[in-house]
């Protein structure tokens, strides 16, 4: 029996569960050693993120197709560009069949200008997608296994509050709404809509628990006593973002910071890390205002550096019980990568009632990453939420 290390790899490995020897498919071998020869020597386990050695090379009849089985689907996250299931479930086939093409164009036209070139790669990467597309809807090779959103609102129970807008016309970059002649993002109407009913209302979205992380979990991520930290650097994020020199940060990262591994390898340093947090607001506030500075590095690492960010961090800090804190820095190191998005954008308080609020304009709809957070807080987190779904009205 053989397991494969990451399914996220191009060049998959796979590890034998009787003798540990590690492998790739055979029917991967000719795409592989033209184009990805840098990848045949080691592979990266997905939890872990250790690098693993092949010592087996190729091998006939390794990966589950080539054993007669079903493909093993590996969604790719949405991300810009990349929405669609045909793109997110067939990315590695995608990827597979354009270099390919593109690499047999280049063959036949060794003297074609740039502009040549990337109308053809163009031409190639469209008929690719339209092909495997059509080839799904005759053959499908994976089963697309996602929730739609009806379906996730309807086996979460999610409450919706429905509301109802004059939008602006069409035109303008992104949904807007026509307030008292002024125009409004979704967010700030919903945010009006709230105050008028006499709530306090936190703009969240997930960059402030980004921050809220950095701040409460540095000094056990830059831990040195932990065997797999090492030194690693990247461009500080200021730099970046105002377009000046970018003077390397250095710091300590574990090897397999943010995965699923890292939460099992370290979970007894995670365990007395928490015994350390006493559960008081008073207590909480004062270490983040401690570890603010020292958190820089991490929070550089995680673009949670802006200091109006890390400002709406602790004031999750004074809104939320400190229980509620705690719970949502145990969700995040259990697997950073896998929860740090998603999080809604509103939270909402007064007196001691809290709810956290998704807004949705009339055409929206909720991403993989929304409705992995709603699965989510339903069976862990537990926080009072709900989608403000904002309806056209009419259009000004």
């Amino acid at each position: 029996m053989v397991t494969c290390l990451n399914q996220h790899e191009l060049i998959r490995k796979y590890r034998c569960a009787d003798c540990g020897a590690v492998m790739m498919c055979a029917c991967d071998e000719t795409f592989g050693r033209r184009f990805l020869a840098h990848q045949l020597r080691e592979g990266c386990e997905l939890d872990t993120q250790l690098r693993v050695p092949v010592t087996d090379g190729f091998q006939p009849a390794i990966c589950s197709e080539c054993r007669g089985l079903p493909a093993d689907p590996a969604p790719a996250a949405a991300i810009h560009g990349r929405t669609s299931k045909i793109k997110r479930y067939y990315w590695r086939e995608l990827f597979f069949a354009e270099h390919a093409a593109r690499a047999d164009w280049d063959d036949a036209h060794p003297d074609a200008g740039e502009a040549e070139k990337q109308d053809a790669y163009r031409a190639i990467d469209h008929r690719v997608a339209e092909e495997i597309k059509a080839l799904h809807a005759t053959s499908p090779k994976y089963v697309f296994t996602e929730l739609s959103q009806a379906q996730v609102i309807e086996r979460y129970a999610v409450e919706i509050d429905a509301l109802s807008a004059v939008y602006a016309q069409a035109g303008t970059k992104g949904a807007q709404i026509i307030v008292d002649g002024a125009v409004v993002s979704p967010e700030a109407f919903a945010t009006r809509h709230y105050q008028a009913l006499g709530w306090s209302v936190l703009a969240t979205e997930s960059i402030p628990f980004h921050a809220l992380f950095g701040v409460f979990m540095w000094i056990l991520i830059e831990d040195p006593a932990d065997p797999l930290g090492q030194m690693c650097s990247f461009g500080d994020r200021n730099a970046f973002e105002e377009r000046r020199a970018k003077d390397p940060i250095w710091t300590t990262l574990p090897q397999d910071f943010g995965t699923r591994g890292y939460g099992g390898r370290r979970a007894a340093a995670i365990d007395k890390h928490f015994e350390s947090l006493v559960p008081d607001p008073g207590e909480l506030l004062w270490l983040f205002d401690y570890w603010r500075s020292h958190s820089e590095n991490l929070r550089q690492y995680l673009w949670a550096h802006r200091p109006a960010d890390v400002d709406r961090a602790r004031q999750l800090v004074e809104i939320l019980p400190s229980a509620t804190i705690i719970s949502i820095l145990r969700y995040l190191i259990a697997g950073y990568w896998d929860h740090y998005l998603g999080w809604p954008d509103l939270l909402l308080h007064r007196a001691d009632e809290l709810l956290f609020v998704e807004v949705k304009s009339s055409s929206d709809k909720l991403s993989e990453d929304q409705k992995r957070w709603i699965a989510d807080n339903h069976e862990t987190l537990r926080l009072p939420f709900r989608i403000a779904k904002i309806h056209k009205s009419g259009t000004g």
